[in-house]
C-alpha cells in the first residue's frame, strides 16, 4: 500500500472576543436599563434614547465589520446577537404599545413583556444560529468539490 498524502491542518489563530462580550454586556445593561425606566415610570425620553443608542451601536459595529461578517466566527455570532437583540426590541415595543393604548400597561404586564423580550431574544438568537448552519450545509453540498467527492469513480 501507498503512504497516503494527508492534507496538513493550519494552524488557525484564534479571535478574540472582546468586542463581543462588551457588546453583550451593553445590550444586556440596556434591557436592565429599560425595564428601571418603565417600571419607574420615568419619561418617554429615556426609552427612545436607550433605543437609539442600541441602534447606533449595532450599526457602527455592523459597518466596521460588515466585510468579516461571513469570514470570522466572532462576527459572525456578535451580528446574530444584534440582529436577535433589535428583533427583542422592536417586537417589546409594539406590544408595549399595544398595551399602553388599551390602558392595559400595568406592572403585571410590564413583567410579562419583559420575559416575553428575554423569551424572543433567545429564540431568536437559535433560530439564526439554525438556520446559519443548514445554510452552511446546503452551500458544501452544492459545492463543486462536494460533486467531485462523491461522483468519483
Amino acid at each position: 500500500m501507498a503512504n497516503l498524502n494527508r492534507k496538513e491542518r493550519r494552524a488557525q489563530r484564534n479571535e478574540s472576543n472582546t468586542i463581543g462580550i462588551l457588546l453583550r454586556l451593553f445590550f444586556g445593561l440596556s434591557f436592565i436599563g429599560l425595564a428601571v425606566v418603565l417600571f419607574g415610570e420615568f419619561d418617554l425620553n429615556y426609552v427612545f434614547s436607550i433605543f437609539t443608542a442600541d441602534i447606533i451601536v449595532s450599526l457602527i459595529y455592523v459597518i466596521l465589520n460588515k466585510s468579516r461578517i461571513t469570514t470570522s466566527l466572532a462576527v459572525n455570532t456578535n451580528v446574530r446577537v444584534i440582529i436577535a437583540f433589535l428583533i427583542m426590541l422592536v417586537t417589546m415595543f409594539f406590544y408595549a404599545f399595544a398595551l399602553w393604548r388599551v390602558d392595559q400597561f400595568s406592572a403585571p404586564m410590564q413583567i410579562t413583556l419583559f420575559i416575553g423580550g428575554a423569551i424572543v431574544y433567545l429564540a431568536v438568537f437559535i433560530k439564526i444560529n439554525k438556520y446559519l448552519i443548514l445554510h452552511k450545509l446546503h452551500t458544501y453540498r452544492n459545492s463543486k468539490l462536494f460533486c467531485k467527492t462523491k461522483y468519483q469513480a
